[in-house]
């Protein structure tokens, strides 16, 4: 027992060390510096993309600015459910939080990798004991993004159904994004049930387990959102605006390469690519990039799909690079008060 107390306060010391140089000045300066330069190095802002297309620049620069107000959004829409945990923040701490988090995304392994460094803001901006919650805010607004791009395909298909016949497997599209809706707002339904989070018998099985008490904030958290529809409908609905704005980025694109998507069309099946976005490196490269080609080969007719999914990851690592400021300036800290 004493040698794991002592293990888990070096664990602790170590993270505090590396929190301290990950916050101070000269850490922030090296850590931006080496992301950049890796952003470079990989050639995840591609120059020569933007080059061969630079003749349509104002649809490039409108593609850039309709991605800028995502930002905006999605802090609203964290602060809104920090709110449903219990967590006060005021909207400029959401908004650094968020731009931190979207410039880390250049650096990690998938287009949300940033929700880690996110995670590592809040945990330190709570109270003791509210580590877990802070984690859980953090997934339940990923979870509501999530949402929000299959609402978004679903609801342009329903309005559009009579002018998207010629949609190839519409009944499959709108299907599909119907299922994923309804079986994660059956999933928070479920789990944040009184019945689960107040049922004395599950309490005491939790109760008897090392992992119970987080399973029981796990449930609680999920509860306390559930109690809220207001607020839960208010964040869908802010996720479903945010992923408006990256859906008429995406229709700028698609004329800058010469081609052209009816809006509906396109609402419903960007939504898709950008979920396959999620699984890129850095933002989207790759995987991201293929899903990119096929969907918009398979559902819209378009042959340079790729080309669109380059220069969708470009742009977009260009808009994150606006979360560096945030970095370089929070607190040193990194341990905001609450405003």
């Amino acid at each position: 027992m004493g040698a794991m107390g002592i293990s888990a306060n070096s664990n602790k010391t170590k993270t505090s060390v590396l929190w301290r140089v990950f916050t101070s000045p000269w850490g922030k300066i090296s850590i931006a510096v080496g992301v950049v330069a890796l952003l470079i190095y990989f050639n995840r802002v591609d120059a020569t993309v933007l080059v061969g297309v630079v003749h349509t620049w104002p649809w490039l620069l409108a593609a850039l600015l309709l991605m800028l107000p995502t930002y905006v959004v999605v802090s609203l829409r964290f602060k809104l459910i920090l709110g449903t945990q219990g967590i006060h923040a005021s909207l400029s701490q959401a908004i650094r939080w968020t731009m931190i988090g979207s410039f880390f995304d250049l650096a990690m392994p998938s287009s949300c990798g940033g929700d880690l460094v996110k995670i590592g803001y809040l945990v330190k901006h709570v109270d003791a004991g509210q580590g877990t919650r802070a984690v859980l805010v953090v997934l339940f607004d990923r979870l509501m993004g999530m949402l929000g791009l299959f609402l978004l395909a679903f609801l342009a298909g329903v309005f559009g159904w009579q002018l998207l016949r010629d949609l190839p497997a519409r009944n499959l599209v709108v299907g599909l994004t119907f299922l994923a809706s309804l079986g994660t707002l059956l999933f928070l339904r479920l789990a944040g049930s009184r019945r689960l989070s107040q049922n004395s018998r599950i309490d005491r099985l939790l109760l008897r387990q090392r992992w119970g008490a987080q399973i029981k904030d796990l449930i609680a958290s999920f509860n306390a959102l559930r109690e809220r529809p207001g607020y839960l409908f208010m964040a869908l609905g802010l996720s479903v605006l945010n992923h408006m704005f990256w859906c008429a980025s995406l229709l700028c694109i698609v004329k800058v390469v010469g081609a052209s998507v009816a809006p509906l069309k396109g609402f419903v099946v960007f939504p898709l690519a950008l979920f396959s976005n999620l699984f890129g490196v850095a933002g989207g490269f790759g995987v991201g990039t293929a899903g990119f080609d096929l969907l918009l080969s398979q559902f819209l007719a378009i042959g340079n799909g790729a080309l669109i999914g380059l220069l969708f990851q470009t742009l977009s690592a260009l808009a994150r690079l606006a979360g560096l400021p945030f970095y370089l300036f929070s607190p040193p800290s990194g341990e905001e008060v609450g405003g």
